[in-house]
Protein backbone atom coordinates (compact mmCIF):
# COMPACT_ATOMS: atom_id res chain seq x y z
CA UNK A 1 0.00 0.00 0.00
CA UNK A 2 1.13 3.51 -0.83
CA UNK A 3 0.72 6.48 1.47
CA UNK A 4 1.69 10.12 0.87
CA UNK A 5 2.86 12.17 3.86
CA UNK A 6 4.14 15.67 4.53
CA UNK A 7 7.82 16.49 4.87
CA UNK A 8 8.65 17.22 8.51
CA UNK A 9 11.78 17.61 10.60
CA UNK A 10 11.33 13.99 11.72
CA UNK A 11 11.47 12.43 8.25
CA UNK A 12 13.90 14.95 6.78
CA UNK A 13 16.82 12.52 6.98
CA UNK A 14 14.96 10.01 4.80
CA UNK A 15 14.21 12.72 2.30
CA UNK A 16 17.91 13.62 2.11
CA UNK A 17 18.61 10.08 0.97
CA UNK A 18 15.88 10.29 -1.69
CA UNK A 19 17.12 13.71 -2.82
CA UNK A 20 20.61 12.27 -3.32
CA UNK A 21 19.10 9.78 -5.77
CA UNK A 22 17.02 12.37 -7.64
CA UNK A 23 18.98 11.84 -10.89
CA UNK A 24 17.79 8.21 -11.17
CA UNK A 25 14.44 9.26 -12.64
CA UNK A 26 15.47 12.58 -14.16
CA UNK A 27 19.08 13.84 -14.41
CA UNK A 28 17.86 17.46 -14.26
CA UNK A 29 15.74 17.11 -11.11
CA UNK A 30 16.64 20.05 -8.87
CA UNK A 31 18.58 19.62 -5.62
CA UNK A 32 16.18 20.54 -2.79
CA UNK A 33 18.86 20.93 -0.15
CA UNK A 34 20.94 23.29 -2.22
CA UNK A 35 18.18 25.81 -1.45
CA UNK A 36 16.94 24.47 1.88
CA UNK A 37 20.26 24.41 3.74
CA UNK A 38 20.93 28.12 3.16
CA UNK A 39 17.50 29.25 4.37
CA UNK A 40 16.58 30.34 7.90
CA UNK A 41 14.10 28.31 9.96
CA UNK A 42 10.99 30.20 8.80
CA UNK A 43 11.84 29.82 5.10
CA UNK A 44 12.75 26.16 5.63
CA UNK A 45 9.31 25.57 7.12
CA UNK A 46 7.62 27.12 4.07
CA UNK A 47 9.80 25.13 1.67
CA UNK A 48 9.01 21.83 3.43
CA UNK A 49 5.31 22.40 2.74
CA UNK A 50 6.01 22.10 -0.99
CA UNK A 51 7.25 18.52 -0.67
CA UNK A 52 5.26 15.31 -0.35
CA UNK A 53 6.84 11.94 0.40
CA UNK A 54 5.43 8.57 -0.58
CA UNK A 55 5.77 5.45 1.56
CA UNK A 56 5.28 1.82 0.70
CA UNK A 57 4.49 -0.08 3.89
CA UNK A 58 7.03 1.47 6.31
CA UNK A 59 9.61 2.57 3.76
CA UNK A 60 10.01 5.99 2.12
CA UNK A 61 10.35 5.32 -1.60
CA UNK A 62 9.85 8.66 -3.34
CA UNK A 63 8.78 12.29 -3.33
CA UNK A 64 7.53 15.26 -5.32
CA UNK A 65 8.63 18.89 -4.87
CA UNK A 66 6.42 21.43 -6.62
CA UNK A 67 5.49 25.11 -6.66
CA UNK A 68 2.15 26.64 -7.68
CA UNK A 69 2.01 30.17 -9.09
CA UNK A 70 -0.92 32.60 -9.02
CA UNK A 71 -1.87 31.83 -12.64
CA UNK A 72 -2.78 28.20 -11.89
CA UNK A 73 0.55 26.92 -13.16
CA UNK A 74 2.34 24.25 -11.13
CA UNK A 75 6.03 23.53 -11.67
CA UNK A 76 7.50 20.23 -10.55
CA UNK A 77 11.06 20.98 -9.47
CA UNK A 78 11.90 17.34 -8.79
CA UNK A 79 10.12 13.99 -8.67
CA UNK A 80 11.48 10.49 -8.11
CA UNK A 81 10.37 7.06 -6.94
CA UNK A 82 12.84 4.27 -6.23
CA UNK A 83 11.68 1.43 -8.45
CA UNK A 84 12.59 -1.04 -11.15
CA UNK A 85 13.76 1.15 -14.04
CA UNK A 86 13.30 -1.66 -16.58
CA UNK A 87 9.59 -2.03 -15.90
CA UNK A 88 8.62 0.91 -13.65
CA UNK A 89 5.22 1.12 -11.97
CA UNK A 90 3.48 4.43 -12.62
CA UNK A 91 1.04 4.12 -9.71
CA UNK A 92 3.30 5.77 -7.06
CA UNK A 93 3.82 8.70 -9.46
CA UNK A 94 0.03 9.01 -9.79
CA UNK A 95 -0.24 9.12 -6.00
CA UNK A 96 2.32 11.93 -5.91
CA UNK A 97 0.61 13.91 -8.69
CA UNK A 98 -2.66 13.65 -6.78
CA UNK A 99 -1.12 15.46 -3.81
CA UNK A 100 -1.44 18.58 -6.01
CA UNK A 101 -5.04 19.40 -5.15
CA UNK A 102 -5.56 22.63 -7.10
CA UNK A 103 -6.93 22.49 -10.68
CA UNK A 104 -3.91 23.64 -12.65
CA UNK A 105 -1.53 22.94 -15.49
CA UNK A 106 1.54 21.04 -14.32
CA UNK A 107 4.93 21.66 -15.95
CA UNK A 108 7.96 19.40 -15.66
CA UNK A 109 11.34 19.53 -17.41
CA UNK A 110 12.71 16.05 -17.92
CA UNK A 111 15.83 14.63 -19.58
CA UNK A 112 15.37 11.35 -21.38
CA UNK A 113 16.92 8.27 -19.77
CA UNK A 114 15.09 5.61 -21.84
CA UNK A 115 12.24 4.94 -19.43
CA UNK A 116 11.05 8.19 -17.83
CA UNK A 117 9.48 9.55 -21.03
CA UNK A 118 7.30 6.46 -21.41
CA UNK A 119 6.24 6.69 -17.77
CA UNK A 120 5.26 10.35 -18.09
CA UNK A 121 3.21 9.52 -21.19
CA UNK A 122 1.44 6.70 -19.34
CA UNK A 123 0.40 9.16 -16.62
CA UNK A 124 -1.00 11.62 -19.16
CA UNK A 125 1.80 14.16 -19.62
CA UNK A 126 2.16 15.73 -23.07
CA UNK A 127 5.63 16.34 -24.54
CA UNK A 128 6.26 19.89 -25.76
CA UNK A 129 9.29 21.84 -26.96
CA UNK A 130 12.67 20.35 -26.15
CA UNK A 131 16.38 21.05 -26.28
CA UNK A 132 18.84 18.58 -27.73
CA UNK A 133 22.48 18.60 -26.66
CA UNK A 134 24.77 17.34 -29.41
CA UNK A 135 28.49 16.63 -29.34
CA UNK A 136 31.23 16.14 -31.93
CA UNK A 137 34.62 14.49 -31.74
CA UNK A 138 37.05 17.09 -33.14
CA UNK A 139 39.61 14.40 -33.93
CA UNK A 140 37.34 13.28 -36.75
CA UNK A 141 37.78 14.80 -40.19
CA UNK A 142 36.71 18.45 -40.53
CA UNK A 143 36.07 19.52 -44.16
CA UNK A 144 37.63 22.55 -45.82
CA UNK A 145 35.89 25.80 -46.83
CA UNK A 146 36.01 26.53 -50.56
CA UNK A 147 33.87 29.67 -50.93
CA UNK A 148 36.41 32.47 -51.49
CA UNK A 149 33.69 35.15 -51.24
CA UNK A 150 33.38 34.51 -47.50
CA UNK A 151 35.45 36.26 -44.85
CA UNK A 152 35.71 35.50 -41.14
CA UNK A 153 36.34 38.30 -38.67
CA UNK A 154 37.19 37.89 -34.99
CA UNK A 155 35.07 40.11 -32.73
CA UNK A 156 37.11 43.05 -31.37
CA UNK A 157 36.34 44.30 -27.87
CA UNK A 158 35.65 48.02 -27.69
CA UNK A 159 34.88 48.17 -31.40
CA UNK A 160 32.36 45.56 -32.55
CA UNK A 161 29.78 45.56 -29.73
CA UNK A 162 27.20 47.56 -31.68
CA UNK A 163 27.58 45.39 -34.79
CA UNK A 164 27.23 42.18 -32.77
CA UNK A 165 24.14 43.57 -31.05
CA UNK A 166 22.53 44.47 -34.38
CA UNK A 167 23.30 41.22 -36.19
CA UNK A 168 22.27 38.92 -33.31
CA UNK A 169 18.99 40.77 -32.86
CA UNK A 170 18.27 40.41 -36.57
CA UNK A 171 19.23 36.72 -36.73
CA UNK A 172 17.22 35.65 -33.67
CA UNK A 173 14.33 38.11 -33.93
CA UNK A 174 10.95 36.72 -32.78
CA UNK A 175 7.81 38.24 -31.29
CA UNK A 176 8.67 36.86 -27.84
CA UNK A 177 12.44 37.45 -27.73
CA UNK A 178 13.75 40.41 -25.74
CA UNK A 179 16.29 42.27 -27.92
CA UNK A 180 19.94 42.12 -26.94
CA UNK A 181 21.45 45.35 -25.58
CA UNK A 182 24.99 46.72 -25.50
CA UNK A 183 25.00 46.12 -21.75
CA UNK A 184 24.34 42.42 -22.44
CA UNK A 185 27.36 42.30 -24.76
CA UNK A 186 29.65 43.97 -22.23
CA UNK A 187 28.42 41.63 -19.51
CA UNK A 188 29.13 38.63 -21.77
CA UNK A 189 32.70 39.82 -22.38
CA UNK A 190 33.37 40.03 -18.62
CA UNK A 191 32.38 36.43 -17.84
CA UNK A 192 34.81 33.59 -17.12
CA UNK A 193 33.25 31.50 -19.89
CA UNK A 194 34.13 34.08 -22.57
CA UNK A 195 36.57 32.74 -25.19
CA UNK A 196 38.06 35.75 -27.00
CA UNK A 197 39.19 34.13 -30.23
CA UNK A 198 35.92 32.23 -30.51
CA UNK A 199 33.58 35.15 -31.30
CA UNK A 200 33.35 35.21 -35.10
CA UNK A 201 31.49 37.30 -37.67
CA UNK A 202 30.79 35.82 -41.11
CA UNK A 203 31.01 38.28 -43.99
CA UNK A 204 30.32 38.04 -47.72
CA UNK A 205 31.92 40.71 -49.89
CA UNK A 206 32.47 42.79 -46.74
CA UNK A 207 28.77 42.52 -45.72
CA UNK A 208 28.02 41.00 -42.30
CA UNK A 209 25.78 37.97 -42.77
CA UNK A 210 26.27 35.77 -39.70
CA UNK A 211 27.70 35.30 -36.24
CA UNK A 212 28.85 32.37 -34.12
CA UNK A 213 30.52 32.10 -30.73
CA UNK A 214 32.39 29.61 -28.57
CA UNK A 215 32.09 29.72 -24.78
CA UNK A 216 33.58 27.43 -22.15
CA UNK A 217 31.51 25.22 -19.83
CA UNK A 218 33.47 22.98 -17.46
CA UNK A 219 36.51 23.27 -19.75
CA UNK A 220 34.49 22.06 -22.75
CA UNK A 221 33.86 24.41 -25.70
CA UNK A 222 30.20 25.07 -26.49
CA UNK A 223 28.93 26.75 -29.66
CA UNK A 224 26.32 29.43 -28.91
CA UNK A 225 24.63 32.41 -30.64
CA UNK A 226 25.09 30.66 -33.97
CA UNK A 227 23.11 31.89 -36.95
CA UNK A 228 22.88 33.41 -40.43
CA UNK A 229 20.75 36.38 -41.53
CA UNK A 230 17.45 35.20 -43.01
CA UNK A 231 18.10 36.43 -46.56
CA UNK A 232 21.38 34.46 -46.72
CA UNK A 233 20.10 31.13 -45.43
CA UNK A 234 19.92 28.00 -47.56
CA UNK A 235 23.25 28.75 -49.30
CA UNK A 236 25.54 26.63 -47.06
CA UNK A 237 26.94 29.71 -45.32
CA UNK A 238 25.96 28.23 -41.96
CA UNK A 239 28.03 25.16 -42.77
CA UNK A 240 31.03 27.35 -43.61
CA UNK A 241 30.76 29.25 -40.32
CA UNK A 242 30.37 26.01 -38.37
CA UNK A 243 33.48 24.53 -40.03
CA UNK A 244 35.46 27.67 -39.16
CA UNK A 245 34.45 27.43 -35.49
CA UNK A 246 35.36 23.72 -35.41
CA UNK A 247 38.79 24.54 -36.85
CA UNK A 248 39.35 27.16 -34.13
CA UNK A 249 38.59 24.64 -31.41
CA UNK A 250 40.72 21.93 -32.99
CA UNK A 251 43.68 24.29 -33.37
CA UNK A 252 43.20 25.39 -29.73
CA UNK A 253 43.80 21.80 -28.58
CA UNK A 254 40.24 20.70 -27.86
CA UNK A 255 38.98 17.27 -28.94
CA UNK A 256 35.29 17.64 -28.15
CA UNK A 257 32.62 20.31 -28.73
CA UNK A 258 28.97 20.69 -27.71
CA UNK A 259 26.07 22.55 -29.29
CA UNK A 260 22.44 22.86 -28.14
CA UNK A 261 19.46 23.14 -30.48
CA UNK A 262 15.68 23.34 -30.15
CA UNK A 263 13.97 20.08 -31.06
CA UNK A 264 11.75 21.96 -33.54
CA UNK A 265 14.70 23.50 -35.40
CA UNK A 266 14.94 20.74 -38.02
CA UNK A 267 17.15 22.70 -40.42
CA UNK A 268 19.82 23.38 -37.80
CA UNK A 269 19.58 19.82 -36.51
CA UNK A 270 20.15 18.46 -40.02
CA UNK A 271 23.20 20.71 -40.47
CA UNK A 272 24.75 19.54 -37.21
CA UNK A 273 24.11 15.84 -37.78
CA UNK A 274 25.46 16.09 -41.34
CA UNK A 275 28.62 17.59 -39.84
CA UNK A 276 29.09 14.59 -37.54
CA UNK A 277 27.34 15.80 -34.37
CA UNK A 278 25.58 13.12 -32.33
CA UNK A 279 22.80 13.45 -29.77
CA UNK A 280 24.12 13.32 -26.21
CA UNK A 281 20.96 14.18 -24.30
CA UNK A 282 17.33 15.22 -24.85
CA UNK A 283 15.51 17.54 -22.46
CA UNK A 284 11.81 18.30 -23.00
CA UNK A 285 9.06 20.36 -21.41
CA UNK A 286 6.15 18.15 -20.31
CA UNK A 287 2.69 19.39 -19.30
CA UNK A 288 -0.30 17.80 -17.63
CA UNK A 289 -3.76 19.29 -17.28
CA UNK A 290 -4.67 18.41 -13.69
CA UNK A 291 -8.35 18.95 -14.40
CA UNK A 292 -8.33 16.06 -16.86
CA UNK A 293 -5.96 13.87 -14.86
CA UNK A 294 -7.37 10.45 -13.88
CA UNK A 295 -6.39 8.92 -10.56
Amino acid sequence: MYKCVKLTSKNLKYFRELNNKRYLFNPVNEDFFKTYDRYNFAKQLILRRRVKLIKKDLHYIGYIWSDISHNKMCTINAMNVLCNCIAPDNSPYKYLINTIKEPCTIKYICQNNNYNFNLLKSIGFKKGEGTLTLYKNLLENIPLIFDKKLQFKIFEKGKDEQKRCEIQNEIFKTDTRVPLTLEDIYFDEAQDYYFEKGAIFLKQNDEYIGYGQIVMENDIPVIVNFGILKEFRGKKYGKALLIYLLKIMYCSGFNRVIIKVKSSNYIALQLYTNMGFRIESEKYNWTLDKKSFHK
